[in-house]
């Protein structure tokens, strides 16, 4: 007999408009059970994300997440969003809220410039792009340039410069191992070596990058740590031919996304 209940949303990312929901739920008597069930999500999944709900300074099992949660949230006054943007800059990233996504899609509407954005939103120009993306906006960086603009010795500008050089047969390649519950077990591999690993093969670099971030929130989602990964994002041409710079394989939890200078031998997918 099959399963009763689907995780329709287990790959989506956890937006604003998410987390709002899994809130909101938190202060009726459904359980967590049922919560998850009602959102998409696995159990496992809704943990993990009560965990990030709890302010960093704030001692905690894992065990406890629903109770401390729950508690946190009793009083109205709770800013869980405010601890949700404190994790997402320690991890340099940046955490859209809803009055930032509307802005930003203002924004996009109006044509302002990619400068302007980064300025309001203390963001690089790669989260907005992404973030753009994200949105059904833009389908890629080229687009986003072509309409705001962008810094022409910035990131954003020469991960375009390069793509230009690229040979049209180029595609990128994401070797990412052990993920949780969301990759094969190479078979013929003995018990003890085997590691779960995902491969996939992509036409550009945006879209081998938008893939990793879905992969390693279904990691996190399923209860993993992002330092348990190790990845890697290199270009390959059909044959021996390697055109441009290999991805250097590195831990997630060690890349940067804001601030960061990326030394010609490294990564190209690291920004700055």
């Amino acid at each position: 007999m099959g399963r009763t209940t689907t995780h329709h949303r287990a790959y989506d990312l956890w937006t604003d408009e998410r987390y709002a929901e899994l809130v909101e739920l938190l202060a009726t008597e459904l359980t967590l059970a049922e919560i998850a069930q009602r959102i998409g999500r696995s159990v496992t999944a809704v943990r993990a994300q009560l965990r990030k709900l709890v302010p960093l300074d704030l001692p905690m099992y894992r065990r406890d997440a629903e109770e401390v949660v729950r508690v946190l949230l009793a009083p109205p006054s709770y800013d869980w969003r405010a601890v949700l943007k404190e994790r997402a800059k320690q991890a340099n990233q940046v955490y859209w809220d809803g009055e930032m996504v509307a802005s930003l899609r203002e924004g996009w509407e109006q044509a302002r410039g990619l400068e302007d954005l980064t300025e309001e939103f203390g963001a690089s120009e790669l989260d907005v792009a992404r973030q753009l993306m994200r949105m059904d906006l833009a389908q890629n960086s080229r687009e986003v340039v072509a309409r705001l603009g962008c810094d022409p010795a910035g990131t954003l500008a020469g991960r375009l410069r390069l793509a230009e050089d690229r040979t049209a047969s180029a595609v990128w390649m994401l070797v990412v191992d052990d993920l949780k519950g969301i990759a094969r077990i190479p078979v013929g591999v003995a018990e003890e070596h085997r590691a779960r690993r995902h491969t996939s093969v992509h036409l550009d670099y945006d879209t081998a990058d938008a893939r990793l971030d879905a992969l390693l929130a279904a990691h996190i989602d399923a209860g993993g740590d992002v330092t348990e990964v190790t990845a890697s994002i290199s270009e390959r041409t059909v044959g021996d031919l390697t055109v441009g710079i290999d991805a250097e394989t590195a831990r997630p939890g060690r890349f940067t996304r804001a601030g960061h200078t990326t030394p010609t031998n490294q990564s190209t997918w690291m920004s700055k």
